[in-house]
């Protein structure tokens, strides 16, 4: 696969409890060429032979984008509290 102005990526590392790194990719197409075969191009080339988890629009609205993660089964996971777990944290108001 050759370079493409177009086509770009960002890498995030993040912590895994063996005091390894896990990494998500994410791959973003803004060309005039079929953004899904650009796409699954650059992903091939990435991840290469390794596994992996790979994430799109469910309603297939965003085909320019990809998200890639690897080692998620290492997470650790912890139960689901919806009144604490939440994208974002409240903001503080000053009273």
């Amino acid at each position: 696969m050759k370079e493409n102005k177009d086509l770009k990526i960002r890498e995030v590392e993040y912590d895994l409890p063996n005091n390894e790194k896990g990494k998500m990719a994410i791959f973003i197409y803004s060309g005039n060429l079929d953004p899904a075969k650009m796409l699954d191009l650059a992903v091939r080339e990435y991840v290469e032979r390794n596994g992996y988890y790979e994430l799109m629009d469910a309603s297939l609205e965003n085909p320019w984008m990809r998200i890639v993660l690897s080692d998620i089964n290492s997470l650790e996971q912890k139960i689901f509290k919806p009144g604490e777990d939440k994208l974002a944290k409240p903001l503080l108001v000053n009273v």
